[in-house]
């Protein structure tokens, strides 16, 4: 007769193996990817983004004249950025399939599809739709940006080692935990009826270097800053946020390969907002243990329990801002001066912020499921100046820090 230890403790011992199996199999999975794909199976175009590249009415047919040769040619050659053009969604036994196409023709992106598609009729320039399903904005961009003119990147997106594993998530579960209760504040504030509304702006990267020298923060943390304090503005009787600040993981496997962390974010002048984001994000282990103790736990949900708990977490942020450095030079395609927004078709969250930078200045797109005032959040000029402020108090805040310099 076997000694009764012996038993449970093999069976303990097997458990902890297979347990530690799977946490090293899925510990570096893209919650994202899974969660896009339960969404599209439901609405492929509730996930769809529109990208503008505009210009000046005048240069249009300049504009689209290079894009699509640009893009032609890609297409022609069969470049391996030009895959994301070749995807098409295909729904298969209920079971959302991205499918490549070994070739794929101009005139087949020039009208609605399942997957990237190009549309010629913004009498302002050019919209391309993709699908956050396909990729991530850093993958949209790496297929996008060389129709551009060449443009030295602002921050190379390099292969990084994954961090460790295991200590990062033990470190952070009490403050993943802490962030289980946290509540959004805009949510009870929402119109019944969702009719989200867009805008764009050019912030002068001048500009706001100048009042990262006068505060002392880093530039990231400056803008998403600044997009909180005006919502701040348009919400007088909130006191906090929570705000969702997202980061690139290139180590992840799959499509979306990013993270958000949550910050809690107290109604503050400048410095202090800054000084309250960087706080909460000033440890990159922390940072990464977060993201990844929160993603294992969801992966080991079935779907339905999955996509219920990714809801929550979505419900929980107020603003999500999101950064994209592009170029160290002014963005161009075929000499001619474009801006670049970029907008969800919906959205679950009050407020998305996406801000892509160049050396010179930043385009700064933003989404609300709140009406908004013009005034407030400036629209797109025909040709916006350099140093055009971005939202009502930008230029005021400039003003006032960098006298106290």
């Amino acid at each position: 007769m076997p000694d009764p230890v012996v038993v449970p403790s093999i069976a303990m011992l097997t458990g902890t193996g297979l347990i530690a199996h799977d946490y090293f199999k899925k510990r570096l999975n893209s919650t994202e990817d899974r969660y896009m794909t339960l969404y599209g199976q439901k609405d492929w175009q509730g996930s769809n983004m529109d990208l503008r590249i505009r210009c000046a009415p005048k240069d249009k047919p300049s504009l689209v004249r290079h894009f699509l040769d640009r893009l032609e040619h890609r297409l022609h050659l069969g470049e391996a950025d030009a895959a994301f053009y070749r995807e098409e969604v295909r729904f298969k036994k209920s079971r959302l399939h991205i499918e490549r196409h070994p070739t794929i023709k101009l005139k087949d992106l020039l009208e609605p599809r399942q997957g990237a598609y190009i549309d010629l009729d913004d009498p302002a320039g050019i919209r391309l739709v993709w699908n956050h399903l396909q990729s991530d904005g850093v993958g949209m961009w790496n297929a996008v940006r060389p129709l551009f003119d060449p443009n030295p990147p602002l921050i190379p997106y390099r292969s990084v080692p994954p961090p460790p594993p295991l200590v990062p998530e033990l470190l952070a579960l009490p403050s993943v935990a802490q962030r289980l209760a946290w509540r959004s504040q805009l949510k009870q504030e929402l119109p019944a009826k969702t009719t989200l509304t867009r805008g764009f702006s050019c912030w002068s990267a001048a500009h706001i270097r100048e009042i990262k020298t006068s505060i002392g923060c880093t530039f990231n943390i400056l803008t998403s800053a600044l997009t909180i304090q005006e919502v701040f503005y348009r919400h007088p009787h909130r006191e906090q946020l929570n705000v969702g600040l997202t980061a690139y993981f290139p180590f992840l496997q799959g499509r979306n390969k990013y993270g958000i962390f949550l910050c809690k974010v107290r109604r503050d002048h400048l410095p202090g907002l800054t000084e309250q984001l960087t706080r909460q994000t000033r440890s990159q282990l922390l940072n990464w243990g977060r993201s990844a103790a929160q993603a294992y736990a969801l992966s080991r949900l079935p779907n339905r329990l999955f996509a219920q708990l990714v809801n929550y977490y979505r419900r929980q942020v107020d603003v999500l801002v999101s950064s994209l450095p592009v170029g160290r030079e002014p963005i161009s395609l075929g000499g001619v001066p474009t801006t670049i927004s970029c907008h969800p078709w919906q959205l679950t969250l009050p407020y998305y912020f996406l801000l892509i930078g160049t050396r010179h200045e930043l385009h700064v797109s933003y989404t609300s499921r709140f009406a908004q005032n013009k005034d407030r959040f400036a629209q797109l000029p025909e040709s916006p100046p350099a140093s055009s402020p971005s939202f009502g108090r930008l230029a005021a805040e400039a003003a006032r820090y960098v006298a106290q310099a």
